[in-house]
């Protein structure tokens, strides 16, 4: 009897081990969840495409993900819209997933081919394709400056807004 139920229990055992093996040996998903908050972000870039196009590049040299996961704070952030060719530098921006906001702060400059923009504050809106600011903002060309205490841009124009000075260079010959 002792006998029979030692080799009920090792064909029990061996049959336990093989079940096990067996099913190690299958392929399974497995379900993991990474939390970015908190997390700091090196060389960081976000890309934005619309049909397949570029609509906007983001690059920061450095991305640190709030602890509640809200917003982003971008150090040194270079933003490029390639369909006006137009590239905005500034030292610091706080990036918000939920709606693709973007604060930018810290001088603040802007270039395309005709013109630069400097600025001190500046805020983005993708939903209106939108760069505003309620702070002073200068604009320089080869034949012209113009500085105002706030303005808006998209890409059909670029508004400045309250003691705006403009500054004409003649031609030169």
């Amino acid at each position: 009897m002792k006998k029979i139920v030692l080799i009920f229990a090792g064909v029990i055992s061996i049959g336990i081990v093989l079940l096990v093996t067996d099913y190690m040996d299958k392929e399974s998903t497995i379900k993991v969840k990474i939390s970015m908050e908190g997390s700091v972000f090196q060389g960081a870039e976000f890309i934005q495409k619309k049909d397949g196009q570029l609509k906007l590049k983001l690059a920061s040299d450095e991305a640190f993900m709030s602890d509640d996961g809200k917003f982003m704070d971008l150090k040194n952030l270079t933003m490029f819209f390639p369909e006006k060719e137009f590239i905005v530098k500034a030292q610091r921006g706080f990036y918000y997933p939920e709606t693709g906001n973007l604060t930018l702060s810290g001088g603040i400059e802007g270039f395309s081919k005709n013109y630069t923009v400097y600025g001190t504050e500046a805020y983005w809106i993708p939903k209106e394709g939108t760069l505003y600011s309620e702070k002073p903002l200068k604009i320089e060309t080869k034949k012209f400056s113009i500085n105002g205490n706030s303005g808006k841009a998209n890409a059909d124009l670029v508004e400045l807004n309250k003691g705006v000075v403009a500054i004409v260079y003649a031609n030169k010959k």
